[in-house]
Formats: structure tokens, sequence, C-alpha cells
């Protein structure tokens, strides 16, 4: 009943505003997409970088899964507290210390939400994967956002936070060699 006169309401171009989601999703700032700065290169051999929440553990599996399925090393990876990281956040035009939102940045620019999960899910070359982020898709992002910012702003109550102060846990499961080469800064 309240998705039908939500999506009436939007439809219809109703004076009804929602918030917009950086007012939802706790400490967000700054845009949730754009384009990057005329001179950013991804790195050599790479698709896209994914930023991410690097103490918080399930931050960290989700990256050790995407790690397990990109043998090709489509990705290369910064968690969002580390120089690299808080460089690249800067570039996307977001506060350096913003770690409500794991961030993808490709070709296209960079991503934010439910759109970067659905961006690494395309780009992966696992057929599971593909078909959940072409269902996934057409769904209007306020109501794929709103299922991210659930589980974003919960994160750290699912598998608990990194408090060791070492490396990123993620990195613990992964090779030294892949570490060296997957890993900005």
């Amino acid at each position: 009943m309240l998705a039908r006169a939500l999506i009436t309401a939007l439809s219809a171009g109703s004076a009804t505003r929602l918030p917009q989601p950086r007012a939802i999703l706790t400490g967000a700032t700054g845009p949730l997409s754009g384009q990057m700065p005329g001179d950013f290169t991804l790195p050599a051999g790479r698709s896209g970088v994914i930023l991410f929440d690097g103490v918080c553990n399930f931050c960290n599996r989700w990256v050790s899964f995407v790690l397990d399925n990109d043998p090709d090393g489509l990705f290369a990876f910064a968690s969002l507290q580390s120089d690299a990281g808080r460089e690249l956040l800067a570039q996307c035009g977001r506060d350096a210390s913003d770690l409500s939102t794991f961030v993808v940045i490709d070709g296209e620019g960079f991503h934010t939400q439910s759109s970067a999960a659905l961006r690494v899910a395309a780009t992966l070359e696992k057929p599971a994967l593909n078909a959940v982020a072409a269902v996934g898709k057409p769904v209007p992002t306020p109501f794929r956002d709103a299922v991210y910012r659930v589980v974003a702003n919960n994160r750290y109550n699912i598998l608990g936070k990194d408090q060791s102060g070492g490396l990123e846990s993620c990195k613990l499961r992964a090779d030294a060699n892949l570490v060296a080469e997957r890993f900005l800064g």
C-alpha cells in the first residue's frame, strides 16, 4: 500500500519530496555518483576500483567474496581508511573520512550504495551475479538504496568490527602477492 502511494506520488510529479539518500544514510557526505576528474585513470589492467570500510568484518567478507569471484583481476581495492582510499574519495567529491558507503570507480565515474553493488555484480564474469545485476537494475534506486542503507547502517552489528588495528581482515585471507597486486596503498 505504501509502495503504491509512493510510486503514484513520484509518477504524478507530486509536491511530496523524498529525503535525499545522504540524509538517510548515517554519516553520508557528498554526491552519491558522478564523474571522476579528467586526469583520473584506473590502475592498469583494471575495470574498476572498490573502496570499502577496512575495519568492517561484513565489508571485508564481501571483498573476499569479490576476490574469490574475480580471478582475472578486474577490480583493485582500497580501504576507505587508507591514504589511497581517502585520496580517491576526495577525487569523487566526497568527504575523505566518509565510511557510510562503499564506492565503485569505473570507466563511467563513481557509484555508491546499491548502484555500486550492482555494477560489481554486472562486471564479474559469473552468470549468477550477472543475473542478479540484470534483475536488480530495473528496481527503482530509492527502493534498492533503502535496503542497502539498512545493511550499511547495521554492518558492524552483522559481523562485527575489526579492532585489532592491523591489516584489513580480508587481506589476511589473501595471498601476499594478490594483496600487492590488487590493493592500492
